[in-house]
């Protein structure tokens, strides 16, 4: 069992506040009672996996970085982001949108307001993850 599946595992039977077994063999796991087999691990990172993106196979060990820097086809957004641009897109249609993008050429008032709303946009969304994080820390959820 992969180490993340392991600690969701362990996650899902303290929140139900019981033992957690196997999914196969339904034998009792527990923190102390499990070691990582590491010549597994590394047999699975070298497995190919398909790149959500391009559909490029790769070994697992590189696919992370293959979809963070190198993948023609990952999704990518606008450097005038930051100034209300909202497009997003494939990573080799950037440069042409980037070229065509009008928010650089808005006025002060038009970025003002653009800014403005965003402003809002993130305050409400303060809000919501404020809520959560008070539910979350509940005794009951505490992982101690």
């Amino acid at each position: 069992m992969c180490a993340g599946c392991f600690i969701h595992l362990l996650a899902d039977a303290r929140l139900k506040e019981e033992q957690a077994t196997c999914p196969n063999c339904r034998c009792e796991i527990s923190k102390s009672l499990c070691c990582r087999n590491l010549a597994v691990e590394k047999a699975v990172s070298e497995l190919p996996s398909e790149c959500g993106f391009c559909t490029q196979q790769f070994p697992r060990s590189l696919l992370e970085r293959h979809q963070k820097e190198e993948c023609q086809d990952r999704v990518t957004q606008c450097k005038y982001k930051r100034i209300g641009c909202p497009w997003q897109g494939p990573y080799h249609e950037l440069t042409v949108h980037e070229a065509e993008c009008t928010h650089p050429t808005k006025t002060g008032n038009e970025l003002m307001e653009i800014l403005d709303e965003m402003d809002q946009t993130r305050k409400k969304e303060m809000q919501l993850y404020n809520s959560i994080f008070s539910l979350l820390s509940f005794e009951k959820i505490g992982y101690t």
